[in-house]
């Protein structure tokens, strides 16, 4: 998956939220970089407006993890039914900027 969007992704993240370039994968949440609740939010609609990624009518607030703090957020995790796959992950946001629009769809 490595391409340009992908280097252009891992610069915005690690600006925007002042992290370690060499920790970040395709497969790195944004639950991961610490974001919750309405940190998640302002990141997308920030990242999308950024990028004019197409964005209205999404449902991407299905994949936003509810504030709890990060001791909390983890125990939650292993026992939560939330799927890590509901998650967003870095490599969602390089496919939105390949396609220029949010298309990641909850499975049910």
């Amino acid at each position: 998956m490595e391409n340009r969007n992908y280097r252009i992704v891992l610069d915005y993240i690690c600006e925007e939220l002042n992290y370690d370039k060499s920790k970040l994968t395709v497969n790195t949440s944004l639950s991961d970089l610490g974001l919750d609740g309405d940190d998640v939010l302002a990141f997308l609609v920030k990242f999308f407006k950024e990028f004019k990624i197409e964005y209205e009518g999404t449902n991407y607030r299905d994949f936003i993890p509810e504030e709890s703090g990060f001791f909390v957020h983890t125990i939650l995790s292993v026992f939560a039914k939330r799927k890590r796959e509901d998650e967003i992950f870095v490599r969602d946001l390089i496919l939105s900027l390949d396609k220029k629009q949010w298309n990641k769809k909850r499975e049910y």
